[in-house]
């Protein structure tokens, strides 16, 4: 009986290990809005975003017609195309890039700065 207890364990585990696939990727997504850009048509963006990723950042940039760039995860294998395809189709966006997070510099911020 234990055999069978501890046998249904391993395969759980083993399921869940599995489940939890490192298939998620990070992307990057740029969102260039143009002048007729409302907050409404942002916040539309931003929930559309979220629908793959719940935890998504989404950061405005305070300029006029404004950017947005998106941090997200998701498993999701043509997310790109499909995000770019969805986000180009409205009459507020000038123009949508996406791709794979690149990974961030560390440098620890100790690295002294050299101008010519």
């Amino acid at each position: 009986m234990r055999f069978l207890l501890f046998s249904a364990l391993l395969f759980s585990l083993a399921f869940l290990a599995a489940s939890c696939d490192s298939s998620v990727t990070e992307y990057q997504v740029t969102v260039s809005f143009n002048e007729t850009v409302t907050q409404p048509d942002m916040d539309a963006v931003h929930d559309l975003l979220r629908e793959y990723d719940e935890d998504v950042d989404f950061l405005i940039q305070e300029s006029f017609p404004p950017t947005g760039v998106a941090y997200l995860k998701t498993d999701d294998g043509e997310f790109c195309s499909t995000i770019e395809a969805e986000l180009s189709g409205r009459s507020y966006v000038r123009d949508v890039t996406c791709g794979e997070r690149p990974e961030p510099v560390e440098d620890g911020g100790d690295t002294p700065v050299a101008y010519p």
